[in-house]
């Protein structure tokens, strides 16, 4: 009986550790679809994101400097304060409806508030995601936007060949690549940042269009080196007592 016990907290103990979710970094969002007309956008999360989870969303620009040297947002639009109250698994679509009014306003996750005003233009148009450093500045995650100064515009902001960069007259876009395609985080971000994959609608009105809200398929997290390492240490010493065991018999 004592042998049983023992080899089974070990293997217990041997259980590969996987990664817990962390706060999010450029990538692991983007922009999957825009709507000029409803005043509206979806964002994928390639990650899990945690319950309570605080992330932004703005439409002012970003001001072509470096992070941690002078980069920030401009200022004189809107931003959007988007809180979890549960967990949202890795693969999910956000949709977030009528940003441009206080009565109507939504989320299909979590909770949503604004302030200042947050319309959305059919040409020279600029989105971001970001979350605070907690310091007093802000990190951006995801960007989507299109007019000739949106490339110039990204400089500095880490998401330079990350953003989905659309041109001309924009009233709805959306990502029409393959989301049942099970793939790593980075696969699906440069996947939605090829613009050859979307599909545009720049005229007529598109007011009542939804986004497509179909998850991403993803790929299983990789264990963490030390959860292997504990494998490896607790079936070892799973082997030792059970050579121990049979060397007493």
């Amino acid at each position: 009986m004592k042998m049983t016990w023992t080899v089974a907290a070990l293997v217990g103990l041997s259980v590969v550790a996987l990664p817990a979710a962390a706060a999010p970094v450029a990538g692991d969002l983007a922009f999957v679809a825009i709507n000029a007309d409803e005043d509206g956008f979806a964002l994928a999360s390639f990650v899990d994101l945690t319950a309570g989870t605080q992330l932004f969303v703005t439409d002012n620009e970003w001001n072509g400097s470096m992070l941690g040297a002078g980069g920030a947002f401009t200022s004189g639009e809107g931003v959007l304060s988007w809180t979890l109250g549960s967990a949202v698994s890795a693969g999910t679509v956000v949709r977030f409806s009528a940003v441009d009014s206080a009565a109507n306003i939504a989320v299909s996750h979590g909770a949503v508030s604004r302030s200042g005003g947050f319309a959305l233009s059919q040409t020279n148009e600029s989105v971001y995601l970001y979350q605070d450093d907690g310091a007093g500045g802000v990190i951006p995650l995801a960007a989507i936007g299109y007019g000739s100064g949106f490339a110039d515009e990204l400089a500095g902001s880490g998401l330079e060949g990350q953003a989905v960069m659309l041109s001309g007259t924009v009233k709805f876009a959306e990502f029409g690549g393959d989301r049942s395609l099970v793939s790593s985080v980075a696969a699906h971000a440069a996947a939605v940042a090829d613009v050859g994959q979307w599909t545009k609608l720049s005229s007529g009105d598109t007011s009542a269009m939804a986004p497509d809200l179909t998850g991403f398929a993803m790929a299983a997290p990789v264990p963490e080196p030390s959860g292997y390492a504990m494998l490896l240490a607790g079936l070892g010493m799973v082997s030792v007592i059970a050579r121990r065991r049979t060397g007493q018999r």
